[in-house]
């Protein structure tokens, strides 16, 4: 049987949407994609025993009040119902240790979930100067390389120390619980992902490899290959 995966969604103009980027990806890797909705968090324990892994997808800024800070000026737009949802169900999967994948908001909702913080906006709070994090070429486009940490389950699943990735973000991780380790910085020093200690699969990025994978990139689809078969493996 092929595992169910949950996606995260967002909301706009009265209409949930997901980029089809996402889909592709987890249907060519060989899942079962399952968009969820804003107010399931009630019920996230019956919806976590239904699946298989959790996909958290890019998005909106997460509000910084759920890392003890007040709104920066270049703070983008917030939405705190999927914040709820996500923190909740991401609370859950954890606890039944089914694997998480998370991508751009993804990375930062999981770090922030277990006690990190985030920059609210790189340029003007990133204490050296950073790279273009914001590409302006296409989002199948590699835009700057990551250096990806020889021991790390990162390295394993890509097999390289250095790849290029896109980027499409103005906020970052900043930092990390002892819980995660981090197994990947951009060249200025950003970290583009972090992993969970002694768990099974549970990888943020920053970059978007949905976008690369369904583009035949061959490291973004070892990564959506690698979380398929550990949801897989959880069946």
């Amino acid at each position: 049987m092929k595992p169910i995966i949950g996606v995260t969604m967002t909301e706009s103009n009265g209409q949930y949407c997901i980029n089809e980027a996402y889909v592709k990806s987890i249907l060519n890797a060989g899942g079962i994609p399952f968009v969820l909705p804003f107010g399931v968090e009630k019920d996230a324990m019956q919806l976590v025993t239904k699946m298989d892994g959790l996909l958290l997808t890019g998005g909106v800024d997460v509000h910084p009040h759920y890392f003890h800070e007040e709104p920066h000026l270049n703070l983008g737009h917030v939405m705190l119902e999927r914040d709820q949802m996500e923190i909740t169900l991401t609370k859950v999967a954890l606890e039944k240790k089914i694997p998480i994948f998370g991508i751009c908001r993804g990375i930062q909702l999981l770090n922030i979930t277990m006690g990190g913080n985030l920059y609210q906006d790189i340029n003007s709070q990133y204490e050296s100067t950073p790279i273009l994090h914001q590409q302006k070429a296409s989002r199948v486009e590699a835009s700057h390389y990551i250096e990806i940490k020889s021991n790390s389950h990162l390295h394993q699943i890509i097999g390289k120390e250095k790849i290029a990735v896109n980027s499409f973000h103005h906020q970052s991780v900043k930092n990390v619980p002892n819980s995660f380790s981090i197994s990947a910085k951009a060249t200025d020093g950003i970290i583009e992902a972090i992993e969970l200690k002694d768990y099974p699969f549970c990888i943020g990025v920053q970059w978007h490899p949905e976008e690369m994978a369904v583009a035949q990139e061959e490291h973004s689809q070892k990564l959506f290959k690698a979380f398929i078969n550990a949801c897989s493996n959880e069946i």
